[in-house]
């Protein structure tokens, strides 16, 4: 038992690694590209200011909770404090932003996977694409939690190979290429930055795991979000550095000449594990919302957690940048505004006395939702 007083404790240490492991996904290879287009200064000023704002909202989430007895989702925390509607629509948000990251699986799968076995075996990425979901499948059907277990160890890999292309590829950067800025596209980031520095879905899970001292936990946001949203910064500089106004929309491709193909290809294989294994956790995830939460059968649970991403692949929702635009700015933003609208009702109407209170003005929440719905509006106008 830690003593008392100690901050690194193993509640402390599991609770950073499953903010981190929530954190850094699908969305890091979408950052540099982005990133490019924005201009390199720009992107960091947005990026950085973004995070603070899902800072207060994962702070605001953690409040909700150790306001309430019992365990609260965000869709359970909203049926109790926002009625039957307020939980209808964050339930119908929720399930949005769940399969439209599934989509993004889907698609950055094929892409990893066709760049690995292409040269070999031939195939597209759309081949690629159907495989990794046929296999995602049988393994929710199976009901098997066994590579969830990876899913830790495969963020850590990640973080290595980013690290290490990083490190390979500083010789080959051009002071140039941070230099470039296009005002018009300045907005251009955002849901690619929500998606990528959205954590929220791991708040409940770190006030599970945080049992003695919660107090810690405002720390354990605090410090958790300033060191991903670093390594974002380090590997988009890396990558802009390298690849400038070239810069692919999954980052590694444009970095073959600088640092070579075989880092690049073990990169690929690792995105790759890495991307699908969230995927699998995520699928299985929705698979059991379905059963538990609104009393399905196993067989009708698993075809709609599987169905929905597969269909609107099939229709041409293939664009990586333009889906994950969508899942992070539309119901990212969606899912902030949520969040605030449901803090201030438990404060009022909260059944426990929170380890952590947090202070945030009307004035604050009201910048922050107008920034959300300007997201929102931006990512309808072009994207969409």
């Amino acid at each position: 038992m830690a003593a008392k007083g100690k901050f690194f404790d193993r509640q402390t240490l599991a609770a950073f690694a499953t903010l981190i492991g929530t954190a850094i996904g699908a969305g890091l290879f979408g950052l540099p590209y982005v990133a490019s287009r924005a201009g390199f200064f720009p992107a960091m000023t947005l990026m950085f200011l973004l995070a603070l704002l899902m800072l207060i909202s994962n702070l605001m989430y953690g409040e909700i909770i150790l306001r309430t007895r019992g365990n609260c989702r965000l869709v359970g925390c909203a049926h109790r404090y926002l009625g039957e509607k307020g939980g209808h629509i964050t339930s119908f948000t929720s399930f949005l932003s769940l399969y439209s990251g599934n989509l993004v699986y889907i698609i950055l799968s094929g892409i990893f996977l066709s760049s690995f076995l292409s040269p070999i075996l031939g195939g597209d990425e759309f081949t690629y694409a159907i495989i990794a979901f046929a296999f995602v499948s049988l393994v929710t059907y199976l009901d098997t939690n066994i590579f969830s277990l990876f899913e830790s160890w495969m963020v850590l890999v990640m973080l290595i190979i980013i690290a290490t292309v990083s490190s390979k590829g500083v010789p080959y950067i051009d002071m140039a290429n941070y230099l470039t800025s296009e005002p018009s596209q300045f907005f251009f980031p955002f849901g690619v930055m929500l998606f990528s520095l959205g954590a929220s879905s791991a708040v409940p899970e770190i006030v599970r795991i945080v049992t003695r001292r919660r107090e810690r936990i405002v720390n354990i946001l605090s410090w958790g979000t300033m060191v991903y949203t670093l390594f974002y910064a380090i590997f988009i500089a890396a990558v802009v550095g390298v690849t400038g106004a070239e810069t692919s929309e999954e980052a590694f491709r444009g970095l073959s000449i600088a640092v070579g193909d075989g880092v690049i290809t073990a990169g690929f294989v690792l995105g790759f594990l890495a991307i699908i294994t969230s995927y699998l956790v995520s699928n299985i995830a929705i698979k059991e919302i379905l059963q538990f939460d609104y009393g399905m059968k196993t067989g009708p649970a698993w075809f709609l957690s599987c169905i929905v991403p597969l269909l609107l692949f099939l229709l041409g929702f293939r664009d990586f940048i333009k889906v994950i635009n969508f899942a992070g700015g539309i119901t990212g933003g969606l899912i902030g505004i949520l969040i605030i609208i449901i803090f201030y009702n438990a404060k009022r109407k909260g059944d426990r006395k929170p380890e952590y209170t947090i202070d945030v003005s009307y004035e604050i929440s009201f910048l922050m939702i107008i920034v959300y719905i300007l997201g929102i509006i931006y990512e309808i106008i072009y994207d969409l």
